[in-house]
């Protein structure tokens, strides 16, 4: 008799009033079929098992408690879980099955044999608690977990991950004994963090006053080297203020054009730059001469585009617009000429008293690959230069002087711009693209009633499992399992498994 023996089935409790009567036959291994074709394995399949105990009732009122037993093992036909105390740590998930006995020993006594026979459907014995593991970096920078798995039936393995930063994938690899038993891939492994994208941005707002903080002195003017510097720009905040002109102590030393130079620096340079300001060329007598030039440098000095307005004549009123364009070595040639007559009035002229007085003295130029346009008196003009595609504006630069042989007393009273904004067409910025799993976000691989599940955040989906992956699962042995996410996460998941140990 095995009467400190426990058997439950459900929450029924066997062994209450009866004892086992012979230690129970858990066999070695459920029942094995083999299919064979021509001397070659060609399946084997692990059946069911069943358990048969022999229990023994001492009790006057045995005929009563028949009843009991029956109401207790078979009050519906699902399976329930059967537990022996002999082995405290796991489970069988069990259905009463075959014939059973209720047997008297002898007609006089009070003693009943009875035979029970369990059906375990799966063979298998389960774990009554779920054991855990935690994933960790590895010496290699590899978060990884190594499970010793000492049950002898494979068993899924539940993933809980949770999303310290953003990711487009997640993956998990399971190796058994040197083998991959596994591969589970969420998301794509090539899904981008984010995206190059352009815009329009402001390098330079529009300036004025008296400071012109953003200009800086010019050492040489590229777009000339003829017209030297020999002293620095003047600034008024007339009008509003204004960025341009020479001191009356400016003297020449020996170039085709002397004066001053201002720039403003790019921080990034561009290959599609825009220029909008406001300009101030006016005599005050017939017989001024002077010039006033707007040019765009790329990153090598090298002369791309401008604009320049230039008066020779030293009799009477007459000048002449320039537009200007780098032959992709540096030099300067013209590819528009417009005559000016630089009075107070407009018309003739939009960059005088009257045209900035009434807002007409602005201009614009821009530098878009090959092309470049410039606007005079409402039209625009374009050019495409081929040779200029790939160069990129670094410099803006801006120079007013007097020619050889002029003095400063005979310069043209007016040469200079205000409320120069600066413009780049094609900044390129990064975009954050919204990955598939954000930041806190938590996913769990699941099995759940035979099917594989997957959670995101609560909610069961599959659409993130790539075509051709398996499940987390553990085979009996060694198992070391790798996890991988997107090269952008700056910190990885924290991962934890659960695994239930099975048993045959």
């Amino acid at each position: 008799m095995q009467s400190d023996v426990i058997i439950k089935f459900g929450d029924f409790e066997v062994t209450k009033f009866m004892d086992l009567a012979e230690s129970p036959d858990f066999e070695l291994l459920p029942t094995i079929s083999n299919s064979t074709i021509n001397k070659k394995l060609i399946n084997s399949d692990v059946g069911s098992r069943v358990y048969k105990f022999e229990f023994m009732l001492c009790n006057k009122d045995w005929l009563s408690y028949r009843d009991t037993i029956i109401s207790g093992l078979f009050s519906d036909s699902s399976t329930k879980k059967l537990t022996v105390s002999l082995l405290p740590n796991r489970f069988w998930n069990a259905i009463i099955d075959g014939e059973s006995s209720y047997v008297r020993e002898m007609e006089s006594s009070s003693e009943v044999r009875v035979s029970l026979s369990f059906l375990i459907p799966d063979a298998t014995a389960h774990a009554n608690t779920l054991t855990q593991a935690t994933a960790k970096l590895n010496e290699a920078g590899v978060l990884s977990m190594e499970i010793d798995y000492d049950g002898t039936v494979e068993t899924p393995l539940n993933l809980k991950i949770f999303n310290n930063d953003e990711t487009g994938y997640l993956s998990a690899l399971g190796v058994n004994n040197g083998e991959n038993t596994f591969l589970t891939q969420l998301g794509y492994v090539d899904e981008a963090d984010g995206e190059t994208r352009m815009r329009m941005s402001t390098i330079f707002p529009k300036d004025g006053g008296a400071s012109f903080a953003n200009w800086k002195d010019a050492t040489a003017f590229y777009e000339n080297q003829n017209k030297k510097i020999v002293t620095t720009m003047q600034t008024t905040s007339s009008f509003g203020g204004w960025l341009g002109g020479i001191p009356a102590s400016a003297t020449n030393n020996g170039g085709q054009w002397y004066g001053s130079a201002k720039e403003l620096i790019l921080p990034t340079p561009t290959a599609y730059c825009y220029l909008w300001a406001r300009s101030w060329f006016e005599t005050g007598l017939n017989g001024q001469t002077g010039i006033w030039t707007l040019a765009m440098v790329d990153e090598n000095n090298q002369f791309v585009c401008g604009m320049s307005i230039e008066k020779a004549d030293t009799v009477g009123n007459s000048a002449n617009i320039y537009f200007l364009i780098g032959d992709g070595k540096g030099m300067s040639t013209i590819c528009q000429r417009i005559s000016l007559t630089p009075s107070y009035w407009i018309p003739p002229n939009p960059y005088g008293g009257q045209g900035r007085d009434s807002n007409s003295n602005m201009f614009d130029m821009r530098k878009e690959g090959q092309k470049v346009t410039f606007f005079w008196y409402g039209q625009y003009y374009t050019v495409y230069i081929p040779e200029i595609v790939s160069k990129k504006v670094k410099r803006i630069q801006f120079f007013t002087g007097q020619y050889n042989g002029r003095t400063t007393s005979q310069l043209v009273s007016r040469m200079a711009i205000r409320d120069v904004l600066v413009i780049d067409l094609k900044s390129q910025y990064w975009q954050d693209i919204p990955n598939r799993f954000p930041k806190s976000s938590i996913v769990e691989t699941r099995k759940e009633n035979g099917m594989n599940k997957i959670y995101r955040d609560g909610i069961a989906t599959l659409e993130d499992l790539i075509t051709g992956s398996t499940f987390p699962m553990l085979k009996p042995g060694k198992n070391t399992i790798e996890f991988y996410y997107s090269g952008f996460t700056a910190t990885p998941p924290t991962i934890t498994a659960t695994y239930e140990k099975r048993w045959y």
